[in-house]
């Protein structure tokens, strides 16, 4: 009933350096949420996607992810991206809406 568990993968780690460890063209399909640019903060690492600055840094830091899921996925395979808008706010962003 469960035999399609034995031929997955679950990683626990940091993104990239997970997929740093992974050999070229051996990954089949990915999904992730990516932390949404400064929206939530998950620890005080500089390497955290999540205390980045502003969306420019976030979309740098985000890069190396990308470049590594690229190295890593079989050709024609899929990644499925969990994606919102962002809130703003009248204070840092100058109005109130989504981007």
């Amino acid at each position: 009933m469960f035999y399609w568990l034995k031929r997955k993968t679950l990683f626990n780690g940091d993104c990239v350096e997970v997929l740093q460890g992974l050999p070229d063209n051996s990954v089949g399909f990915s999904i992730y949420s990516p932390p949404f640019a400064s929206l939530y903060t998950y620890s005080n690492s500089d390497r955290d996607m999540g205390n980045s600055s502003d969306y420019d840094q976030f979309m740098d830091h985000y890069g190396f992810l990308c470049a590594e899921l690229m190295r890593v996925l079989k050709p024609g395979r899929l990644v499925a991206v969990h994606c919102m808008l962002l809130p703003t706010s009248k204070q840092h962003h100058g109005y109130i809406g989504l981007q």
